[in-house]
């Protein structure tokens, strides 16, 4: 009787135990009030700035497109290493890099469905992993291209997403814009790309305002104008040069006499 009892108390304790098991529902699900998502969320939120809050120190949203099918493979160049792996079905909305004294923005990206190995480009630091253990361990050499690369206090492999910035928009007030993979951001800049990847702006309607970015037809009609008003200079210069050698030449244009003495008729 004793264990019966001892092992309905057991079993109460277990089912009052808060569940970490996903819940799924196959139903629609209307949520009327305001909803906050994320560790940080309390009771009492404040919801007068929007119905949905993310409240954590790493807000992210992630889209996962289950109809698409993944690109090529993509190599995205790292520090000493790289990463390879296929997008096109994974798209995310970062608020700040998650990283320790990363940058404050707002980033659309692209993201691989699973995480891979980075690896070595022959130049990722080899760590000492069987001597004496170090904080960070002490570098021994370099990893060979293509392998794994370790991290430097345990010497276990590292393993992250793809990643593929799209737009970042900075956090700050003199912040600027990076539009396109592999645009590299700056403050008080709207970039396109970088030293080495140029990209068109197209579409522009023609400048109005004195700060406005004047395009090529409405360059071309300038240059095309100054242009010709110089050569119709030169023209009328020429023609007023013309004009006084003619006068020139008449001036000193010999006058020629007539021939005289002719024979007389003869009866």
């Amino acid at each position: 009787m004793k264990l019966l009892q001892h092992g309905v108390l057991v079993l109460g304790a277990l089912m009052a135990l808060p569940s970490s098991a996903d819940q799924v529902k196959t139903d629609d699900l209307i949520v009327q009030g305001n909803l906050c998502v994320g560790q940080d969320c309390l009771n009492g939120e404040d919801f007068s700035l929007g119905a949905l809050k993310l409240k954590e120190n790493n807000t992210r949203i992630r889209w996962h497109d289950t109809s698409a099918t993944s690109g090529a493979l993509v190599r995205q160049v790292l520090e000493n290493s790289y990463l390879e792996n296929t997008v096109g079905q994974s798209w995310g909305m970062d608020a700040n890099q998650s990283s320790n004294g990363g940058l404050n923005g707002f980033y659309i990206i692209q993201k691989s469905l699973v995480s891979s190995f980075v690896l070595s480009d022959g130049t990722a630091p080899d760590y000492d992993c069987v001597g004496t253990s170090g904080n960070p361990r002490p570098v021994v050499g370099t990893i060979q291209e293509g392998q794994p690369v370790e991290s430097e206090f345990n010497c276990l492999g590292i393993e992250q997403f793809l990643q593929l910035d799209t737009l970042v928009l900075g956090g700050s007030a003199g912040s600027g814009a990076a539009v396109g993979i592999g645009a590299e951001l700056a403050d008080g800049e709207v970039s396109l790309g970088s030293a080495s990847l140029r990209r068109r702006l197209v579409h522009v309607a023609s400048a109005l305002g004195d700060s406005d970015v004047l395009i090529k037809s409405q360059l071309d009609a300038g240059l095309f104008q100054d242009r010709q008003e110089r050569l119709d200079g030169i023209e009328s210069l020429m023609d007023m040069a013309e004009q006084e050698i003619a006068t020139l030449e008449e001036a000193v244009k010999p006058t020629v006499k007539p021939k005289g003495g002719g024979s007389g008729a003869t009866g």
